[in-house]
């Protein structure tokens, strides 16, 4: 959360800097991005007896598009990413067999299989981006915000409520303006913060994200 709230106040120092040009511009335009993200997760037992800790890794390739403000020395900008974008669903089967014995309908001998999956949409970035020499390169710092709707079939019975995570982003790219355009080439790292949230059965789940990805914008200046 701290490096969050840095970023923030950063680009809110970057914008009362530059208010005050008045050689404003309005830009729009649509991106491409391709990542590779890591999820870190911890699930603890409602009397937390057991912990089991999970790392995943996957590839992301999604659209967005963006509105930006140009005032001069540094260019503030809205990021969208279009609906929504879903894991590959996990499973894992568990098995009551503590002490070697199985009593009752436990599950003991067959297992119980849970399998969960989340959704992210709504994701939104405001960012800043600032040229740093004055051929075509630039930094782009960002605040991000994505709703997370989980999707679970857990043999207990039990469900997680939706949440939403923030996270902060820092990439160095590349413009190059053509005839009534211009486009753009990036690479970045993006770091949400992490997250709690507790089922209906009280057992709880951490889980941090981050990931590095690659990104072409083709935009048009007004």
């Amino acid at each position: 959360m701290k490096k969050i709230i840095a970023i923030v106040m950063a680009v809110s120092s970057i914008f009362f800097l530059t208010v005050s040009n008045v050689l404003a511009e309005w830009s729009a335009g649509v991106s491409g991005s391709s990542g590779v993200y890591e999820a870190s997760g911890a699930e603890t037992s409602g009397t937390e007896s057991e912990k089991s800790t999970a790392r995943e890794h996957a590839q992301f390739t999604y659209p967005s598009i963006f509105l930006e403000y140009n005032l001069g020395t540094v260019s503030i900008g809205l990021d969208v990413i279009p609906g929504s974008v879903e894991t590959e669903e996990q499973a894992r089967t568990d098995y009551n067999n503590s002490g070697g014995v199985c009593t009752g309908n436990d599950g003991c001998g067959s297992g119980v299989t849970n399998k969960a999956s989340v959704e992210l949409s709504k994701h939104a970035s405001l960012y800043a981006l600032v040229p740093i020499t004055d051929i075509g390169v630039f930094a782009r710092i960002a605040v991000m915000r994505v709703d997370i709707e989980t999707k679970e079939i857990l043999g207990s019975g039990s469900t997680y409520p939706d949440t939403n995570m923030e996270g902060a982003s820092l990439s160095l790219g590349y413009q190059h303006d053509i005839p009534g355009a211009f486009v753009r080439a990036e690479v970045g790292y993006s770091d949400y913060e992490g997250i709690t949230v507790k089922s209906s059965t009280s057992n709880k789940v951490d889980v941090d994200v981050d990931g590095t990805w690659a990104r072409i914008s083709i935009g048009k200046t007004f």
